[in-house]
């Protein structure tokens, strides 16, 4: 079984720098989130969302306070990213709409200035749309919504006039015409400036009413007669200066309910009013809602059935949450970064996910829309895509250490050539990477370990050589270089190298898994970086991964060792002195290939992870705390498991694993739940075959992040943690 192909698939899982990282044990939460911005022109002011070129994906569409041309239509790609903006006439936009306003099933748009009109852009159904037609509303234009409200079938239009104090109606003739506006009083000069409208059944008559904000105090409610009229508005209060409103069932009664959000300045929250299903609302109850609160929309962005909020906060620039409870109440906010001044957000799927995702229009000269994709599940854990780092030529393994003392995790990756080498890149502190480093090792480098061999306080790198039956022992200078490699003979064929004091001495020894000779080999280390020579302990066939923790409470340091010839772990006890007693051996699953130490249970005890390889799932065995262990359970992962990890992701206080996915170019995290099973895994995007996986935390933000090395793409992908602890 001694193939190059067989040793370049069986890896480390000896990753002692990061076998067990623990946040402090908090609430997960329940909506996460990662951020993209697209350039869309100056000042962008309002964004909505639709199809405009009929191929099933969401596009963006943004009126923009600019002049000639004011539309930015922006055509997605179905992986929650965008084409560049194509534009339309306009200027001086405010808000924009979206219907088909002559059925002819393409999307067209209407959208407001400050000037007394609507202009409405017919679409063509490619993304283009025909030249813009203009229709007089009222005076000084501010928000457009769209329903039917003379229930002809024909898509109308309701405009407010801030000016006029006023709400437009303009009723479709269902060719992309309108007749002449419709003028109802939705405030006055005490009730003044109409900012937003939405629209709903409020009564249950199956008629179309209006919700107007007023920027003082209160919501204007206009109740529909069926006919494209209005009865008199009815005022309810609704907080100080409330600019935008939307609706919703917050409840769960069935009757629709209402939202406004104000942008005054102290002002930061929004205010929620419950509706009674005949056209009155209860009174106001306002929930916090981040700094400056100016957009509200609805969307259930957890994926429970209930409604949520999704807020724009002018100062500072991001995007408030509050998720429902079902009852009309609120909690959170958790807040979101969106681009410089966002003033109005909107919901769509914009990768086809099933998940709601937010798009932001931020209001600056240097204007982008950002768009936030959903990365929420049912328990929550997420990552940004990956930021991929040049390792060397085929990694196979990555470590974590602080090779420079600047207290920011640094990368080791072990290089799976010959002549092999380890590449060293240090951490900038934000989550990236400097340019690497490459320091020569034995041939074939499959594994590397980190710890101080030398007694000096600086870390020092140990390399287990596959191809020259050797380890390289590379001393650091404290400074991410290192000296020239130490070359101590180990067994045949070492994929896989672990460090502990195994005679008690204070001085590191290592534990090196050959693949083809069955044996672990035991170096004891003399204090000063170099190792006496091997002593060998049996396995079983194929051992490929070897793994240190005290599994019987004596104090001594023990051994557990993946056979992936045998589909079993072989635990060795440690004596003491540097020897071990005769192996135990364990089920696992097919083709173990890594192994990992956690207390999965909440017992006290040390557990082993194991990722197999063939069978695409992780064995648990739960540790008796005498040295024996549990029958394996089985979890399902991905797809050619190569290494398994322990961290805690989403900072509940339980171990989690992550699993790279060598078949699927991809890893998969598995949450625990504290008894000693696993959610489903959640799969993130990493490299080209990735095959060794590390956990640390790169940004200096508390929570385990994960790198990646991927042999056939030659780097290194850094997958920050954004799961809101």
């Amino acid at each position: 079984m001694a193939t190059s192909n067989m040793r370049r698939a069986l890896l480390s899982a000896a990753l002692a720098a990061s076998s067990v990282l623990t946040a402090a044990a908090a609430q997960a939460q329940d909506v996460s989130f990662e951020t993209r911005s697209f350039g869309v022109g100056i000042n962008p002011h309002a964004v909505a969302v639709g199809d405009f070129n009929g191929d099933g994906v969401q596009d963006l569409v943004v009126a923009r306070d600019d002049f000639s041309p004011a539309i930015s239509v922006l055509l997605g790609n179905g992986d929650g990213s965008f084409q560049a903006p194509r534009f339309a006439a306009g200027d001086g936009l405010w808000s924009v709409a979206v219907g088909d306003f002559n059925g002819d099933g393409a999307q067209d748009l209407v959208v407001t200035g400050s000037g007394d009109t609507v202009t409405v852009l017919l679409g063509n159904g490619d993304g283009t749309f025909q030249a813009p037609r203009t229709f007089a509303a009222g005076r000084a234009t501010g928000a457009v919504a769209v329903g039917d409200f003379n229930g002809d079938g024909w898509l109308d239009l309701a405009v407010t006039n801030y000016v006029s104090h006023s709400v437009s109606v303009l009723l479709g003739n269902g060719d992309g015409s309108f007749q002449a506006p419709r003028s109802f009083p939705a405030g006055d000069e005490s009730w003044s400036e109409p900012w937003s409208v939405a629209v709903g059944d409020f009564n249950g008559d199956g008629w179309l009413d209006l919700a107007v904000a007023n920027a003082t105090s209160a919501v204007a409610v206009l109740l529909g007669n069926g006919d494209g009229t209005f009865q008199a508005r009815r005022d309810f209060a609704a907080g100080l200066g409330p600019r935008s409103v939307a609706v919703g069932d917050f409840n769960g009664d069935g009757r629709p309910d209402l939202v406004l959000a104000s942008g005054v300045l102290g002002v930061n929250a929004v205010t929620v009013l419950l509706g009674n299903g005949d056209g009155t609302f209860q009174g106001p109850r306002a929930f916090a809602a981040g700094n400056r609160p100016n957009f509200v929309t609805v969307g259930d962005f957890n994926g429970d059935g209930v409604q949520d909020l999704a807020v724009t906060n002018s100062q500072p620039s991001a995007v408030s949450v509050l998720l429902g409870n079902g009852d009309g109440t609120f909690r959170g906010p958790w807040s979101f970064g969106a681009g410089s001044t966002p003033v109005s957000v909107a919901v769509g799927d914009f990768n086809g996910d099933g998940w709601m995702d937010l798009a932001v229009a931020n209001y600056t000269t240097a204007g982008t829309v950002t768009v936030l994709l959903n990365s929420t599940r049912s328990v929550d854990v997420s990552f940004q895509q990956p930021s991929n780092f040049v390792a060397g030529d085929t990694p196979a393994s990555v470590t974590v250490g602080d090779f420079n003392g600047d207290g920011r995790l640094d990368l080791a990756v072990a290089n799976n050539i010959a002549p092999g080498s380890v590449t060293v890149l240090l951490a900038n502190g934000d989550g990236s990477f400097q340019a690497p480093r490459i320091f020569a090792a034995g041939s074939f480098a499959f594994s590397v370990s980190v710890g101080d061999f030398n007694g000096d306080g600086r870390p020092d790198l140990a390399v287990a050589n596959s191809g020259s039956a050797d380890v390289s022992v590379l001393l650091g200078n404290g400074d991410g270089t290192f000296q020239a490699a130490w070359n101590f003979g180990a067994g045949d064929g070492p994929v896989s190298i672990a460090v502990g004091d195994f005679d008690g001495n204070g001085w590191l020894d290592l534990a090196v898994a050959n693949i083809n000779s069955a044996d672990v080999s035991v170096l004891l280390g003399n204090g000063d970086g170099t190792f006496q020579a091997p002593r060998p302990f049996a396995a079983e066939l194929a051992p490929s991964s070897v793994a240190v923790g005290d599994f019987n409470g004596d104090g001594w340091l023990d051994l557990a060792v993946g056979n992936s010839g045998s589909n079993n772990v072989s635990v060795l006890i440690g004596n003491g002195d540097g020897s071990f007693q005769v192996a135990r051996n364990f089920g696992a699953g097919s083709t173990p290939v890594s192994i990992a130490l956690g207390d999965f249970n909440g017992d006290g005890l040390p557990d082993l992870a194991v990722a197999n390889q063939d069978s695409n799932d992780v064995s648990l065995l739960l540790g008796n705390g005498d040295g024996s262990f549990q029958a394996a359970r089985n979890f399902a992962a991905g797809s050619f498991l190569w290494s398994v990890a322990v961290g805690d992701f989403n900072g509940d206080g339980r171990p989690d694993l992550v699993v790279a996915n060598g078949g699927s170019n991809n890893v998969s995290v598995l949450l625990g739940n504290g008894d000693g099973t696993f959610h489903a895994p959640r799969n993130f995007q990493a490299g080209n075959s990735p095959l060794s996986v590390a956990v640390g935390d790169f940004n200096g933000d508390g929570r385990p992040d994960l790198a990646v090395a991927n042999e056939n793409s030659n780097n290194v992908s850094v997958l920050i943690n954004i799961t809101r602890l």
